[in-house]
C-alpha cells in the first residue's frame, strides 16, 4: 500500500477499538462502540477519517481483482491434457467471476466516496507491496496449491468449517505462515469501521451525505452486463457483481454490508458460505493437481513480471522478449486506459441528455467495457510469449503496473486529451507490433489500432462540437464539478 496512506495506519490502530472486536462478530451481531466515543486519529476530522478508510478498502478491491485477474489468466497452456481442459476453463471461469465480483465492490467503494464528496481513490501501490487489513503480501502469481491457499484464507471466516479436513488447513496456513485467528486486522473489520462511522450521527451529520451526486455514480443498470441468471460451471454461480448506488446514510450503510458479506466478511449461514469465495476457491483448490503430478494447469508465466523500463529490483523479471516486451507496453497502456475511463464516467451526468445530443458518460462506460476486453485479450497472448528466450518454456504475462497518476485534470476539455493522449502512446507500439508479430497477434494489432483512431476520431467531434455549442444538455449540470 502506498506510503502516503501507510503513514497513518498506527494512528488508527492506536484508537480506542474494543477488543472484541477483533473477534470478527457476524454483520447482524456485536459491532464497535460508536466511532465518536472510541477515539479519532490525529490529522483527521471525521469525515476525512471516513475517506480515508474508504480509499484503504477502494486499494484492497483493486489489489484483490488484480490478483485474481492474473490466476485465472495464467489457467491453460500445452500441458493441460485433453481430458483436463473442460476443467481448467472452469476453475479459469469461476476465479474471473470472482474478480468480476471485486470490480463491483471497487466500483461501489467510489460510489459511497462521491456520496460523502471525497476525492475518488483508483490507484493502488505497484508490486509486491503488504496490504494492511490483508493476511500477505500482494503478488501477481501463477494460480498454484499455494496461491489458491492464500486466496482461501483471506476469504475464509475466522473460524475454520467443520468440513475443512486437517490436511488441507495445515497446507492453507503454511501458506501464508498464519492462522485466521493470529490475524486481527482483517478486511472484515475495516468495513467494520467503516460501516460503524457511516453510521454514527454524532460523527457523521445528515449534510455530509449529498443525494445530488447520484446521477454521477456507478449504476448496475450500466455496469451490469448481464453478470446474474445462468451459470458459469456445474457448481458455481453466474458473477453477482454488486454495483449499487447510494443516496442516503442508510444506502451507504446498507451497501456495504452487502459487499462485506460477499466476500471479505463471509457468514456462517451454509448458504451464504456456498456462494462466498472462499467457498469458490476451496472447489478450485480441492480439485487443483497436488505436487507431483505430471501435468501443470497453467503457463510458465512468473510472478510480478515488469514491462522494460525503470524496473523496481524487487519485483519480478522484466519481459525481454522482443515482442513480449512491446505487448507488455500495450497492456500496461491499456490498463491505463480503462482507469481512466473509469475515473471520468464519475465526473459525468447520467441524466438523459435531449435527443441528438453526445452522450459523453455512455462513451467512456462503452471505452471502459471494451479496454476490460482489451486488457484480458492482451494478457491472453502475453502468456503465450516468451518472456526472455523463445528457447526457454518461462513465458511472459500481464504486468499490470501502475501509471504515475489516475488524477484528471480540472478541465473537462482536457479530460478527453488525456483519452487521446493514451491513443497517441500505443499508436506508435502498435505500428511496431503489426511488423513485427504474425497471424492473430498481427490482426489484432491492426485491430486495436484501427479502434483507437476511430475513438480518437469520435473524441475531436466530441470537442469540436462542445467548441461551437453544437451539444445540447439538459437543465441541470451535466458535468460534475
Amino acid at each position: 500500500m502506498r506510503s502516503s496512506v501507510k503513514r497513518h495506519l498506527a494512528g488508527l490502530f492506536a484508537t480506542d477499538i474494543p477488543q472484541t472486536a477483533f473477534a470478527r462478530p457476524q454483520l447482524a451481531g456485536a459491532r464497535l462502540s460508536h466511532p465518536s466515543r472510541t477515539g479519532l486519529p490525529r490529522e483527521f476530522s471525521w469525515h476525512d477519517y471516513a475517506v480515508y478508510l474508504l480509499h484503504i478498502a477502494a486499494e484492497i478491491e483493486h489489489a484483490l481483482m488484480v490478483q485474481y485477474l492474473y490466476a485465472a489468466y495464467s489457467l491453460g497452456g500445452p500441458e493441460v491434457p485433453v481430458d483436463q481442459q473442460k476443467e481448467v476453463l472452469t476453475w479459469q471461469q469461476s476465479i474471473l467471476g470472482i474478480a468480476k465480483e471485486e470490480m463491483g465492490h471497487f466500483l461501489t467503494v467510489q460510489n459511497v466516496l462521491r456520496l460523502i464528496g471525497g476525492e475518488l481513490n483508483l490507484s493502488r501501490e505497484d508490486f509486491p507491496w503488504d496490504i494492511p487489513f490483508y493476511p500477505y503480501d500482494f503478488a501477481l502469481e501463477p494460480l498454484t496449491r499455494s496461491s489458491l491457499s492464500k486466496y482461501i484464507f483471506a476469504e475464509s471466516p475466522e473460524d475454520w468449517p467443520a468440513d475443512l479436513t486437517e490436511e488441507e488447513r495445515k497446507e492453507i496456513e503454511a501458506a501464508v505462515g498464519k492462522s485466521p485467528k493470529q490475524i486481527p486486522h482483517r478486511v472484515g473489520l475495516l468495513y467494520e469501521l467503516m460501516i460503524d462511522l457511516l453510521s454514527d450521527r454524532g460523527a457523521l451529520p445528515d449534510s455530509i451525505f449529498r443525494e445530488e451526486t447520484v446521477p454521477f455514480q456507478a449504476s448496475w443498470d450500466e455496469w451490469g452486463r448481464g453478470y446474474r441468471g445462468g451459470a458459469t460451471g456445474s457448481q458455481d454461480p453466474s458473477p453477482n457483481v454488486i454495483v449499487q448506488r447510494a443516496a442516503s446514510r442508510s444506502d451507504a450503510v446498507s451497501v456495504l454490508n452487502l459487499i462485506a458479506r460477499q466476500g471479505e466478511w463471509p457468514e456462517a449461514d451454509p448458504k451464504a458460505q456456498e456462494l462466498s469465495h472462499f467457498r469458490r476457491f476451496l472447489r478450485v483448490f480441492r480439485a487443483f493437481p497436488k505436487p507431483g503430478t505430471t501435468w501443470s494447469p497453467t503457463w510458465a508465466v512468473p510472478t510480478n513480471p515488469q514491462a522494460p523500463g525503470l524496473a523496481v529490483s524487487s519485483a519480478g523479471p522484466i519481459i525481454e522478449h522482443p515482442e513480449a516486451s512491446l505487448w507488455s507496453l500495450i497492456f500496461n497502456i491499456r490498463y491505463r486506459m480503462l482507469l481512466t475511463y473509469l475515473a471520468h464516467s464519475f465526473r459525468l451526468s447520467a441524466i438523459p441528455m435531449e435527443t441528438g445530443a453526445a452522450n459523453p458518460r455512455s462513451m467512456v462506460i462503452a471505452r471502459t467495457f471494451t479496454e476490460m476486453y482489451n486488457v484480458r485479450s492482451t494478457a491472453g497472448i502475453l502468456v503465450q510469449l516468451p518472456l526472455k528466450d523463445p528457447t526457454d518454456s518461462k513465458r511472459a504475462g500481464p504486468p499490470f503496473q501502475m501509471p504515475y497518476s489516475l488524477a484528471l485534470p480540472p478541465e473537462e476539455a482536457d479530460c478527453w486529451r488525456v483519452h487521446m493522449d493514451l491513443i497517441d502512446a500505443a499508436c506508435p507500439l502498435l505500428e511496431q507490433l503489426v511488423k513485427m508479430s504474425k497471424g492473430s497477434r498481427a490482426d489484432y494489432a491492426i485491430a486495436l489500432g484501427s479502434a483507437d483512431q476511430r475513438t480518437k476520431r469520435e473524441i475531436e467531434l466530441l470537442l469540436g462540437s462542445s467548441r461551437r455549442g453544437e451539444t445540447q444538455r439538459p437543465a441541470g449540470r451535466m458535468i460534475a464539478v
